[in-house]
């Protein structure tokens, strides 16, 4: 039985309590504390994911003076690593680490983008524990291997280079450390994948994919990343998504997440089939959302290529079809496609077959060059179109206003 233990600190991450027990054990030997903190089991501490050593610790301890619930939540990554996970894989795995099991997890992504391994900390976290506690201490979000920032602080994190292998035989407090100064980053987009990073670790633990629609694919989609294709298997550009990704992260988060260009991730990711959360904290970033936006209702956004259909349907001219879709940016198979898709009654069949007299109209190139001008600000680039529409307009104003003076 354990006489002493400390106390977590908010947000503290599980090994470093660890350390701070070690410290104040007095032992010089880090064999001695292992010992004490799991007897003679063969125990491992310090990955990234947690397993069945937290539950031996609190057997040593007295009965409720700490909650092995609580721990996991709010003391390690777990809540972030099971994010994506279903709800039963979810509830499966935690089950499995309150009754001391190793849950199994593989898929663990422990590497900076720098192709580094080791434990973050934030200067001015550093310094503000220091004067509140007495002590700094490991905070559990610095230790997401792809996030960059301080989620509180906005400053650049400081990495100390270990494997996490090595963690389990020893101990690293992070009160042997000196903290230099804080490093600002005024990259919008580090500070807004940090913060999603932090809600992936923090928001509470049933959040998670939603039933029914991905707001990642509305969005990106809003964002021009739609496939100019009507496809049932993927809505976006996968070329587009890639370049966009490598511009904005660089070349190396780029190498290491989205290397070569994949319809079959870019798929999975907006269907929810992906359970790793870095690739979907990327593409949140990209897409402008939050992780609140990203789990929350639907957004209201509609796919960019009925915008447009609706929006030529809307001026109430006639088109050929093949005319249509050539404005719209897709085939005529396509054309039809989208029709049945969102349920457009078709508008451009009016023309074609129907039609098979022709008006020889002679026109000066100032009269040409002014049709050809009205058409394009109209919105139709076929002009004969355009100038048939406007005549026949004309026609039936000038056939009704004759039919009305008549009556009278």
């Amino acid at each position: 039985m354990l006489t002493y233990f400390p106390m977590p600190y908010p947000g503290e991450w599980w090994y470093s309590v660890l350390c701070r027990y070690f410290v104040r054990s007095g032992h010089q030997k880090q064999a001695t504390v292992l010992h004490e903190l799991y007897g003679s089991q063969v125990r491992t501490h310090g990955r990234l994911f947690p397993g069945g050593d937290i539950f031996c610790i609190l057997e040593r301890l007295p009965e409720e003076f700490l909650d092995l619930r609580k721990i996991l939540l709010g003391h390690t990554l777990a809540p972030y690593y099971l994010r994506f996970y279903s709800p039963v894989k979810k509830s499966s795995v935690l089950n499995a680490l309150l009754q001391g099991k190793s849950a199994g997890l593989t898929n663990i992504e422990v590497k900076t983008p720098g192709g580094k391994t080791g434990l973050k900390f934030c200067p001015k976290c550093f310094r503000e524990d220091l004067g509140i506690y007495g002590e700094a201490y490991w905070h559990r979000e610095h230790q997401i291997p792809l996030i960059p920032l301080c989620p509180k602080h906005g400053c650049r994190l400081i990495l100390y280079e270990v494997l996490f292998s090595r963690l389990s035989e020893k101990f690293l407090p992070l009160c042997a450390l000196t903290a230099t100064d804080a490093e600002p980053s005024t990259c919008e987009w580090e500070k807004a994948l940090s913060n999603i990073l932090f809600s992936f670790l923090t928001l509470p633990f049933e959040a998670g994919p939603t039933s029914g629609y991905s707001n990642l694919e509305l969005a990106l989609q809003a964002k021009g990343f739609y496939n100019p294709t009507i496809q049932k298997s993927n809505s976006l550009n996968v070329s587009k998504v890639y370049e966009a990704c490598d511009r904005l992260f660089g070349d190396a988060i780029a190498a290491q997440y989205f290397s070569t260009p994949s319809s079959a991730v870019l798929y999975r990711a907006c269907h929810w089939k992906l359970t790793s959360p870095e690739r979907y904290a990327l593409l949140t970033a990209l897409a402008g959302l939050t992780a609140e936006e990203l789990f929350g209702p639907e957004l209201d956004a509609k796919s960019p290529l009925l915008e447009k259909l609706l929006a030529y349907q809307k001026r109430g001219l006639t088109y050929r079809k093949e005319e249509l879709a050539q404005l719209v940016g897709v085939s005529p198979h396509q054309l039809d496609t989208l029709s049945r898709k969102y349920g457009v009654s078709p508008f451009w069949k009016q023309c074609g077959a129907s039609r098979s007299k022709n008006i020889r109209i002679t026109l000066s190139p100032g009269e040409k060059d002014l049709i050809q001008q009205a058409a394009a600000i109209s919105g139709n680039g076929q002009t004969a179109v355009f100038a048939r529409t406007v005549l026949l307009q004309e026609a039936r104003r000038i056939a009704n206003q004759k039919e009305g003076s008549g009556d009278s």
